[in-house]
């Protein structure tokens, strides 16, 4: 066997390791990719138990605020509109998520439908005329284009006209 046939035997050898390589590091990418994926999913579950879990005058509070702000004192405003913003930087958080490819299809439409069965409700639509300004124009218009929406579900059971 002359050298220059062991020297093509080495180098198939060496682009075989560099295939099998980049085999490997894709299949690693791929599941950081996931890991990625289950760390933002399992941080917005937190976020949402957060927002969504408080006590009954809490959630009576709330209940009157999205018929209307007109409904509540002055401290019952404050509060009911503190919640609905801590409900849409939620929503953002998902929002550039599932824009950045972090979170998959089908969990952000779960957000979706969230946002369009909420901004069917007046005191809703009251807040965030007040605080859907200091978020970015892209979610603004995503968050106003709910109401073009079709709402298949009401999370609270009540709708406007209630």
């Amino acid at each position: 066997m002359s050298w220059e046939i062991v020297g093509s035997l080495g180098e198939i050898v060496g682009g075989l390791g560099v295939i099998v390589s980049l085999l490997y590091l894709a299949r690693q990418i791929k599941d950081n990719t996931r890991s990625n994926q289950s760390a933002a999913i399992s941080s917005l579950t937190d976020q949402i138990q957060k927002v969504t879990l408080v006590d009954h005058a809490a959630s009576e509070e709330y209940y009157l605020g999205l018929k209307g702000l007109d409904r509540l004192d002055d401290r019952g405003r404050l509060m009911f509109t503190h919640r609905v913003t801590a409900m849409v930087i939620m929503w953002f958080n998902a929002f550039l998520q599932h824009e950045r490819g972090l979170i998959p299809r089908e969990f952000w439409a779960t957000f979706a439908d969230d946002i369009a069965s909420m901004y069917q409700h007046k005191g809703f639509q009251e807040a965030w005329a007040m605080v859907g300004p200091g978020f970015p124009e892209n979610f603004r218009d995503y968050v106003d284009s709910a109401t073009q929406r079709e709402v298949n579900v009401d999370y609270i059971g009540m709708s406007e006209s209630a």
